[in-house]
């Protein structure tokens, strides 16, 4: 396996040969999950986020590593949440501890690794020492096409997004086990989920929710709604993927599908989406919030808020009305974040508590 790390691409002589950058093209617009970024960039961002969940779901854990470059400074990291408590770490790196590979989807910060088919991390800080060996089996990418290369369909092709989303695995298995400050948890036949983000900033305002975790294996939800800037102007803009009985249902803005209403009220959101053919309402409830670090003009330098043991209700019927889904999905994760108003949400309570944070609520 050959890493081209920061240090390698500072060099004379390492960068690969114009055929080797044809074809690593290639697999990153068939595969967003591959590192996408230029090392050099002065204000840029990429990270993964890779999330698993315990059989008996019982365990809530993620870890995120990625990369920001800002004029400030320039740092690769990994981030940790604990969804049973919101508990989250910051574990800083130098830059050149960052690799990649271009063969296969693989990085690596330190000694540590994240791939398709699993990671191995080993990380520690003041509070303790985090261990992570796990195996993924049955990965689930979302299928590429050219009309859709991925969750922002035509977006995917946009020059000069202010962020880009894509999907690592929708769903997969896991085997092996972490341990937490000397708390060993094991995954085996638990589930896992992969996603990603790079670009230059997160939106100012954005809801995401996501599930894995239904009675029915092999299911998996996703919404995302944001205020979008892009060539001058900002619009809203959204999507909804439904993986459920091996058949994919979106419903998004690229596939003229709209949002008839968002409510926030306290712990609880409700969203309903359609289109032409397709009814999709989303309910979900809130628990345990950790605070993580966003990234503003590549520095992480924004805290927002995200809760991993979220418990969300998708509804699918047809234009008939005939219900095509039904399911509860837990060890959600949710954020919502910004003035949702913005977006078109209703928030009769209060505003968003989740971006209002004082830094001191960051744990490290």
């Amino acid at each position: 396996m050959v890493f081209h790390s920061y240090v390698c691409a500072g060099l004379a002589g390492c960068e690969p040969h114009v055929e080797s950058r044809v074809i690593y093209g290639i697999r990153r617009l068939q595969s967003p999950v591959f590192f996408q970024g230029n090392l050099r960039a002065k204000r840029y961002f990429e990270g993964w986020y890779f999330k698993h969940v315990s059989a008996d779901r019982s365990s809530v854990y993620a870890l995120i590593p990625g990369i920001s470059l800002s004029p400030r400074g320039s740092t690769s990291f990994i981030q940790f949440i604990d969804g049973s408590n919101g508990r989250t770490r910051w574990f800083p790196f130098p830059l050149k501890a960052f690799g990649f590979s271009r063969d296969r989807f693989e990085v690596r910060i330190g000694d540590n690794r994240f791939s398709l088919e699993g990671i191995q991390a080993r990380l520690r800080d003041d509070e303790g020492e985090i261990e992570a060996e796990l195996t993924y089996s049955g990965v689930t990418p979302l299928p590429f096409s050219v009309l859709r290369p991925g969750i922002m369909g035509p977006f995917t092709y946009a020059p000069f997004m202010e962020c880009y989303h894509g999907i690592g695995s929708l769903d997969h298995g896991l085997s092996g086990s972490m341990s937490i400050d000397g708390r060993r948890v094991d995954f085996s036949g638990g589930s896992g989920y992969i996603e990603k983000d790079w670009g230059r900033s997160f939106p100012r305002v954005w809801i995401w929710a996501q599930s894995n975790n239904f009675a029915a294996p092999g299911t998996s939800f996703l919404f995302s709604l944001a205020r979008i800037p892009w060539m001058g102007r900002t619009f809203p803009g959204f999507f909804t993927l439904l993986l459920e009985g091996g058949r994919i249902h979106r419903l998004a803005t690229y596939t003229g599908a709209r949002v008839v209403s968002a409510r926030l009220a306290g712990r609880e959101l409700d969203v309903e989406v359609q289109d032409r053919g397709l009814r999709l309402r989303l309910h979900v409830e809130r628990s345990h919030e950790g605070v993580l670090l966003a990234p503003v003009d590549g520095a992480m330098d924004r805290r927002i808020g995200e809760s991993i043991d979220a418990r969300l209700h998708v509804h699918l019927t047809d234009r008939d009305g005939t219900v095509l889904f039904d399911g509860i999905g837990e060890a959600a994760g949710l954020e919502a974040v910004g003035d949702l108003s913005l977006i078109g949400v209703e928030t009769p309570a209060r505003p968003d508590a989740l971006s209002q944070r004082s830094p001191a609520s960051f744990g490290r």
